[in-house]
């Protein structure tokens, strides 16, 4: 199902194709064949692993309490209702996300769904979009970790030391990937499972508490406040504040990454994602709703070292203030497990399609048919990533806008692929798709300029240099260099070398 080097007339007979492939009715591996791909990772997982990736990238403990600053520094307690309207329209794109991978169940995610759809350049350079914002979140991920992990013991570090302890952490993500898709997939299901026996334990500890004790509470009046944060007017600081769900809840594609290790993977991964996303909307709606309706002063909020933490003190205790904490770090380090694995799995997809420099490297597997060289690279570029821990606000806003723009240029693709019937047709399909993916496709946009206007120097320089590199890169790859313009598949070996695993 390889088109032919240059021939536009072969793309568009693949699509074709593509438009008369149903994902309900083949077997997975029968079905990736029909994709073009022969079956080379280890299918293991099940509903729950694929579940439990989802909300382990979203990680919505560790989301909420390491970026709460961001809508609070905002617009104070008015930040309820931005996380409320963005929160949903991210929801919106989960779904649009969820039915593009159903069906287009294969590793790689994002990267060949709009290599497929939108060609070859615009797909790869989609993939290196994601796959960098997937290790940039890995390195501001524990850069946020080191700090509030120190503070348990009393000692803090300077720039160097903080550089060190969050390799340090990266490094235990990475052997913990490397081992095996089995054990790295149970410890995610673990870390997920305490997360969600805590969201619930908190959720319904800080109620009573309210409910019943003694800590003061808020009226619902002061949801409409800004409580003295805002002092011109409200528009830009609402758009600002509405970048904390899109923080939170992103990474759609992560389980999709992993389709080919997932059993039906056409219905499992689109569940997953749906389900995983509405959980933590709706959790992080409810325990963000009661961390402003308990919290005292904003400036004294902002003030505190951990502005959550500083919250809950006075209404669950010292002690169960902090087991949340450590539960909000469990749950962000997960996450950065996760995110390094989506990140090698886009890497490997792409060198699976010689389209990568050093190729035979990157889509080599080790023994327990693990990407391991790709976990080694992701692993490199994120410590590389932390020597700018100083710039950690530039980074967390350079990972969204590269999450932002990649499912962008993927919710654009499969609208006008449906439009055009070139899509498969999926197990999880979307309702009122034809509202529902434009409306997702103007939101991606507004966010991209939001994203960039609020630090249009450091973000847009960061931004410019990403995607010089990725058009470098591309055009280093073997395929390219080879004259070879595929906009498909390249069918694989199904047992591809080894001896280059790590």
């Amino acid at each position: 199902m390889t088109p032919l080097p240059g021939d536009r007339t072969s793309r568009s007979a693949q699509l074709t194709r593509d438009g008369e492939l149903d994902a309900r009715q083949a077997a997975d591996d029968a079905y990736l064949e029909e994709l073009g791909y022969k079956p080379q990772l280890s299918r293991k997982l099940g509903h729950f692993s694929a579940f439990a990736l989802q909300f382990g990238t979203i990680a919505p403990i560790g989301g909420i309490v390491f970026t709460f600053a961001v809508g609070l520094v905002a617009v104070g307690p008015a930040m309820f209702w931005p996380w409320l309207v963005a929160g949903g329209l991210q929801i919106l794109i989960a779904l649009c996300v969820a039915e593009a991978c159903s069906a287009y169940p294969i590793a790689g995610g994002a990267y060949n769904i709009v290599s497929r759809l939108g060609g070859t350049f615009l797909g790869w350079q989609t993939g290196w979009w994601i796959e960098l914002a997937h290790i940039f979140s890995l390195a501001s991920s524990c850069i946020a970790l080191v700090p509030v992990i120190l503070s348990w013991f009393g000692a803090s570090v300077g720039h160097w030391g903080l550089v060190g302890a969050a390799a340090g952490l990266i490094l235990i993500s990475t052997l913990i990937n490397i081992a095996s898709v089995r054990f790295s997939t149970r410890f995610v299901n673990a870390g997920v499972i305490a997360t969600l026996t805590a969201c619930v334990l908190v959720t319904v500890g800080v109620a009573v508490a309210l409910a019943f004790g003694d800590a003061p509470v808020h009226s619902a009046d002061y949801l409409f406040t800004t409580d003295g944060t805002v002092k011109g007017s409200l528009l830009l600081p609402l758009l600002y504040a509405a970048l904390l769900p899109c923080i939170v809840l992103n990474g759609f594609d992560v389980s999709g990454n992993t389709s080919e290790e997932t059993k039906d993977a056409a219905r499992t991964v689109p569940r997953a994602m749906v389900r995983a996303n509405l959980g933590s909307y709706g959790f992080g709606t409810v325990v963000i709703l009661l961390l402003i309706l308990a919290m005292g002063r904003v400036t004294d909020t902002l003030a505190g070292v951990q502005p959550v933490t500083f919250i809950l003190d006075p209404v669950l205790g010292h002690s169960l203030a902090k087991i949340f904490e450590g539960l909000a770090v469990l749950g962000l380090f997960v996450s950065a497990v996760v995110l390094q694995l989506a990140g090698a799995r886009v890497l490997w997809a792409q060198a699976r399609d010689n389209k990568l420099p050093f190729g035979s490297r990157f889509s080599s597997l080790n023994k327990e048919r693990v990407p391991a060289f790709a976990v080694w690279v992701t692993a490199g570029v994120a410590v590389l990533s932390t020597l700018w821990s100083s710039l950690y606000v530039v980074l967390i806003a350079m990972t969204v806008v590269l999450w932002v723009a990649g499912y962008g240029a993927l919710l654009t693709v499969m609208w006008l692929g449906k439009l055009r019937g070139t899509v498969p047709t999926a197990a999880f399909r979307v309702r009122g798709w034809r509202v529902v993916f434009p409306l997702t496709i103007a939101w991606s946009v507004l966010l991209c300029v939001v994203l960039v206007h609020q630090n249009p120097r450091q973000v847009g320089v960061g931004l410019l240099i990403a995607f010089i590199a990725g058009i470098v890169v591309y055009a280093l790859s073997p395929a390219r260099r080879s004259g070879r313009r595929t906009a498909g598949p390249v069918s694989a070996d199904p047992n591809p070398p080894t001896g280059h695993s790590l």
